[in-house]
C-alpha cells in the first residue's frame, strides 16, 4: 500500500495510509488526485484503505530560513531577537552544515568541518563568547615540514620559505617569493565589496590560477607554492578556479589577519548546536526544500512532506544547492547562471588521534605543506597536547582521485603520508576519522564555492542580491571573510537586518 504523509507532524494510522492535503496546494498522486481551494477530489485506481485528511493551511511564520548551518541559525536568532516569528527548515537530521564536531574515544572533541577563527572575526568571536565557548591558541611553535620533489625540509613558520629548501636553488626560492608578492599586489587592488569592479577584472576573471601562473613564472617551485595555497585555502582545482575570484578571496580574508589563530574548546561544531537549543522548536530537521513559490502576499516553501507559509524567505545553503530548488516565478537568469558556475571545492578532511602530541617533543609544529596527496596538515590538539590531534587535508584533483579508492585504501594512503612527514609513530593513531565532504549530499564539498572563470564579472552581483521576497545568506554571500565562519555570521545578520527593515516599512513602523 502506498504511503504519502504531508506534513510529517501527522502520524500514519495502523489501518490505512494517510494523505495530508493542504487545501491551497495543487498536488497529484496515483493516476488522478487533486487538491484545490475548495477541498479535494480523489480518483485512485487499484488503491484501497486510504484515509484522506485535509489540512486547512500550512504552518506559517513571518520568515522561513532554509538551512540550519551557521549562517541560517544566526539569521534566525537575530530575527527572533527582533520579534519576528521565524522557522528554520533543514534537510539533514542535524544542524550545523559545514560546522560539525565529533567526540573522540580518549575524551574531548574534534571538528569534522571548519574549526579556526581569527582576531578580526568579530562576529563569530562575539557569538562564541555569548554562548560561553572559549578559545585557545592554535599550536604553531616549532618547525614546519615542507615536502617537495620527494624531499623533506624543516622551515620556519613562514611560506614561501626564506631559508634553504632541499633540492631547490636559492634562485627558485626567491622566484617563489616574487610570484607571491605579485599575487599580493593584485589582491591589494581588489574592490572587496564589488570585486567585479576591480581593475583588469575581466582579464583576471578570464584566467584560471594555473594559467595565470604559467604566464608569470617558469619556476616549478613557485607554481607549487601558489597552487598549494589554493588547494589548502579553497579546496579548488587551480586549473579550474578563476584568478579574479581567488585574489578576491584573499583580499576578503587575508592571511596577515591570522584567520587561523584560535581554536575553540569543545569544538566549533558546538556553536550551531547551542544556537539550535536557543531557538528550540523553531528548528525543523529532515525538511529538504524543493520548491519556493512567491506571490503578492508572501512565499510558500515546500519540503518533502510539509508546506510552510511566510512573508519572506532566507536561503542559507551553498550556492549550487540553492540552484537545485524549483522557484516560482523562476529566478532571474543571472542568478540561475551563477548557481551553475559555483561548485563546491573538493576536500576530504582526516583526523588522526594519538595519546599525546608527541611531535611537539621533536620540535615540530605539526604543520605540513606538501606535494603529496595530503597537501596540508595542522596540529588541532588542545594546549596540553592530550590527546594529540593531527588534521590533514586532501584537496582538489587529489581528493577527486582518492574517492575512486576504497575507504581502507584511502586510510592506508593518508597514514603513509603522515609517516613520511612525521615518522613511524604517525602510522599508529588510536583513532582515525575521515570526513568526506564531497560525499555529503546536502553540502557537496568543501570548503566553499569555487567560482569558475568569467563568473564573478558576469554574475557576481547576484550572489547576495534579493529576488523579490527571497534573501540569500551563507558564507559565500558575505563580501568579507567568505568561506569562513565570520562570513557565515555576517551574511546571516545582513539578511536578517534587510528583512527586518523591509518588514518595518511594510508594516508602517
Amino acid at each position: 500500500m502506498s504511503t504519502l504523509v504531508w506534513p510529517s507532524t501527522f502520524a500514519r494510522t495502523q489501518a490505512s495510509a494517510r494523505v495530508l492535503i493542504p487545501r491551497f496546494e495543487p498536488s497529484r498522486v496515483g493516476r488522478d488526485w487533486r487538491a484545490c481551494n475548495f477541498g479535494c477530489t480523489l480518483d485512485l485506481v487499484g488503491e484501497s484503505s486510504l484515509e484522506v485528511v485535509v489540512v486547512e493551511s500550512a504552518r506559517t511564520a513571518e520568515v522561513i530560513v532554509v538551512g540550519a548551518g551557521l549562517s541560517g541559525l544566526c539569521a534566525a536568532r537575530e530575527l527572533v531577537r527582533q520579534g519576528k516569528d521565524t522557522l528554520v527548515v533543514e534537510a539533514r537530521d542535524r544542524v550545523g552544515g559545514r560546522m560539525v564536531r565529533k567526540s573522540v574515544t580518549s575524551g574531548g572533541w574534534i571538528d569534522l568541518g571548519g574549526q579556526w577563527i581569527g582576531p578580526t572575526h568579530n562576529g563569530i568571536r562575539d557569538l562564541a563568547e555569548s554562548l560561553g565557548v572559549t578559545r585557545f591558541d592554535s599550536y604553531t611553535a616549532g618547525d614546519t615540514v615542507l615536502c617537495y620533489n620527494g624531499a623533506l625540509s624543516l622551515i620556519a613558520d613562514e611560506f614561501p620559505p626564506v631559508g634553504p629548501v632541499a633540492g631547490v636553488s636559492s634562485a627558485e626560492v626567491e622566484e617563489a617569493i616574487r610570484v607571491w608578492q605579485q599575487f599580493l599586489a593584485l589582491a591589494a587592488t581588489v574592490d572587496v565589496e564589488r570585486p567585479w569592479l576591480t581593475p583588469d577584472a575581466q582579464a583576471l576573471d578570464a584566467q584560471t590560477v594555473a594559467s595565470w601562473l604559467a604566464g608569470v613564472t617558469t619556476s616549478p617551485f613557485a607554481r607549487f607554492f601558489a597552487e598549494c595555497w589554493v588547494l589548502a585555502e579553497f579546496g579548488g582545482d587551480p586549473g579550474a578556479a578563476s584568478m579574479l575570484a581567488t585574489v578576491a578571496g584573499y583580499a576578503a580574508g587575508p592571511d596577515e589577519e591570522e584567520p587561523e589563530l584560535w581554536l575553540l574548546h569543545g569544538g566549533a561544531g558546538q556553536i550551531p548546536e547551542l544556537l539550535a537549543d536557543e531557538l528550540g522548536g523553531r528548528v525543523l530537521l529532515g525538511q529538504p526544500v524543493f520548491r519556493i513559490a512567491q506571490d503578492t502576499d508572501g512565499v510558500t516553501v515546500t519540503t518533502g512532506d510539509s508546506t510552510y507559509r511566510a512573508r519572506f524567505v532566507i536561503v542559507a545553503i551553498p550556492v549550487h544547492l540553492a540552484g537545485a530548488i524549483d522557484y516560482s516565478p523562476p529566478l532571474p537568469a543571472g542568478r540561475i547562471q551563477l548557481t551553475q558556475r559555483a561548485p563546491m571545492g573538493s576536500v576530504i578532511k582526516y583526523t588522526a588521534v594519538y595519546p599525546t602530541a608527541w611531535w611537539r617533543n621533536h620540535g615540530l609544529s605539526g604543520i605540513v605543506v606538501s606535494e603529496r596527496t595530503v597537501v596540508a596538515v595542522a596540529d588541532s590538539s588542545t594546549p596540553d597536547g592530550v590527546p594529540g590531534v593531527l588534521t590533514g587535508f586532501v584537496s582538489g584533483p587529489a581528493a577527486v582521485g582518492l574517492l575512486e579508492e576504497s575507504e581502507d585504501s584511502r586510510r592506508r594512503g593518508v597514514l603513509s603520508d603522515l609517516v613520511a612527514y612525521f615518522g613511524d609513530e604517525a602510522g599508529r593513531p588510536e583513532q582515525f576519522i575521515e570526513m568526506n565532504w564531497p560525499g555529503e549530499k546536502w553540502t557537496g564539498g568543501a570548503y566553499n564555492a569555487v567560482l569558475a572563470p568569467n563568473t564573478l564579472t558576469s554574475f557576481g552581483p547576484a550572489i547576495a542580491r534579493p529576488v523579490g521576497r527571497i534573501h540569500w545568506a551563507g558564507t559565500e554571500a558575505s563580501p568579507r571573510w567568505p568561506g569562513f565562519f565570520e562570513g557565515a555570521v555576517r551574511a546571516g545578520y545582513a539578511a536578517a537586518h534587510a528583512i527586518a527593515s523591509r518588514s518595518a516599512v511594510t508594516s508602517g513602523h
